[in-house]
């Protein structure tokens, strides 16, 4: 019980501090990871060579 009163309080902490203010990093850093991930991906994806010589 006391574990979960500790968390309470630290997500009211969190809240109290400014949510935006660590949701919005954690936002950017997300969308860098999945854009980063894309990119690999995407640069993976090549034709043949001879793709247009038919």
């Amino acid at each position: 019980m006391q574990m979960i009163h500790n968390g309470f309080r630290s997500l009211s902490l969190l809240y109290d501090l400014g949510f935006d203010r660590v949701i919005v990093p954690l936002v950017i850093v997300a969308g860098l990871a999945l854009a980063s991930i894309l990119a690999t991906e995407a640069s993976v994806l090549r034709l043949p060579a001879d793709y247009f010589m038919n």
